[in-house]
């Protein structure tokens, strides 16, 4: 999501950020009064994109064909405070970490304005006229029955998501300034981003053996079985996983020589989460995963088998 700041107008503006589900770009005229037309079309565009995924919206820059042009910057602070007001008073239950921002353009204290729009938690959010819209693609329209009901029941279930990848750089031995072999111990984190805590979760780690090492004390007690050259780990969740936590769920050890390579090169690392309201999967590509100084490791990084043993 765009940042609402000088920095996140000003990538928009130089990589021409086209307008899409989570980025809107409005001319300084959508805001050139106060009055019930103006807040009815604010009041759906952002309760809208909270009942989607969340987004920005920079007021003041017109745009062609959903490119951003030019800067149309706006001088009357008022907008600011009326924009405000809307998000506070004209969209039901009011939207948690909703920002609306002024942004500085010029020395003259003209601006752009920037709304933040989380993807709501509390959602669905109500328009001022009592009805419930969306955002698809660029647009906003009204939201089916079904749809409504499903933000119901989404704001009173877990949500867990993969959140990243820490501890990704490998520690090498090495050997005439080349690797004899590299040690990873990535940790993988997820987080529940749904209304409610999980209290059961399991979770599958099926990691290429040829650059497993499965006596790593983390992971040896959780081996299931061989699977098409790879090993597959299960571990059951011994903590409960609170709404917005995030939470380390396996940390193995992987290990690549020259003799591996080709399997480090081509391989992957498959995560599955498995918990009461669903499954997410990822799946990482070995070599874009697991680097050394922040840098993918090639065939020529590694001594060869003579080498190390001249050495």
């Amino acid at each position: 999501m765009i940042s609402v700041t000088e920095q996140g107008l000003e990538e928009a503006l130089r990589f021409k950020v086209k307008a899409s589900l989570s980025l809107e770009y409005l001319p300084a005229k959508a805001i050139s009064s106060f009055d019930d037309k103006t807040a009815q079309f604010f009041s759906s565009l952002i309760s809208g994109m909270a009942n989607s995924n969340g987004g920005t919206i920079f007021v003041g820059v017109k745009s062609l064909r959903k490119s951003p042009k030019n800067l149309e910057p706006l001088s009357n602070s008022d907008a600011v405070s009326w924009l405000r007001m809307v998000c506070k008073t004209m969209i039901f239950p009011e939207i948690p970490d909703c920002f609306v921002e002024q942004i500085p353009v010029d020395a003259n204290g003209k601006f752009i304005i920037g709304i933040q729009i989380p993807n709501s938690q509390m959602a669905p959010h109500m328009c001022v006229d009592k009805r419930f819209y969306r955002r698809s693609d660029t647009k906003i329209s009204l939201m089916e029955e079904y749809e409504i009901r499903d933000l119901y029941i989404k704001g009173k279930r877990p949500e867990i998501e993969l959140y990243t990848v820490t501890n990704t750089n490998g520690i090498p031995i090495l050997s005439g300034g080349k690797f004899q072999k590299i040690n990873f111990y990535p940790r993988f984190l997820v987080k529940n981003t749904g209304g409610c805590v999980e209290r059961f979760y399991k979770v599958e780690l099926s990691v290429p053996s040829a650059i497993n090492n499965p006596t790593f004390n983390n992971i040896q007690d959780y081996f299931s079985r061989f699977e098409d050259g790879a090993s597959i780990y299960s571990f059951t969740g011994k903590n409960v996983l609170f709404q917005g936590e995030i939470a380390s769920v396996v940390e193995p050890n992987f290990v690549v020589e020259e003799k591996t390579y080709h399997t480090f090169e081509t391989g992957e690392i498959i995560l599955k989460f498995f918990y009461s309201t669903g499954v997410e999967t990822k799946t990482f590509h070995c070599k874009e995963l697991l680097l050394y100084r922040n840098k993918k490791i090639e065939h020529d990084d590694f001594a060869e088998i003579h080498q190390i043993i001249n050495n």
